[in-house]
């Protein structure tokens, strides 16, 4: 009896949690809409990013995206600007900077601002991203050169 308890506490100590339900249950997902304009905004994180998707008027589709935050680690990679998928990949480290790896991110760190064609969206009460939505071009403080994952936030950026 005690080598199966042991064993029991054992592997829920060590073992790795991949359990898609349990991640996805824990993953950012969320939804703003502007009371004004009644634009809708997307947060969504998926396995090593969190993107912002601004709605279509009508809301069937993404208008454009940003984007927002990495959650893991950037990582080293041996691709060009061209060559990156960034869906479901870390942020590659040749476009990092010390804002772009969010530890420990919840739901309850982000907010958005609403400013007629611009919407902010803050993480602890800083802005990391900027939507232009008539330009329909995003900017991300989490950027360190714009890329295929968008374009660096600059403080001296005017709208």
């Amino acid at each position: 009896m005690r080598t199966l308890i042991l064993s029991i506490i054992n592997g829920f100590f060590t073992k790795e949690d991949n359990d898609p339900e349990r991640i996805k249950a824990n993953s950012i997902f969320l939804k703003f809409t502007d009371p004004n304009t009644k634009r809708t905004l997307i947060i969504e994180e998926d396995k090593f990013n969190v993107w912002v998707y601004s709605l279509s008027a009508d809301k069937s589709e993404i208008d454009f995206e940003g984007f927002l935050c990495t959650v893991v680690s950037p990582v080293k990679s041996n691709k060009v600007n061209g060559n990156i998928s960034k869906k479901e990949e870390p942020l590659p480290l040749m476009y990092t900077n010390k804002y772009s790896w969010i530890k420990n991110l919840k739901k309850e760190h982000i907010q958005v601002d609403w400013k007629n064609n611009i919407i902010e969206v803050l993480i602890r009460g800083q802005v990391y991203l900027i939507m232009d939505t008539n330009r329909k071009t995003s900017y991300s403080k989490a950027l360190s050169t714009d890329c295929s994952y968008g374009k660096k936030l600059t403080k001296d950026l005017k709208f």
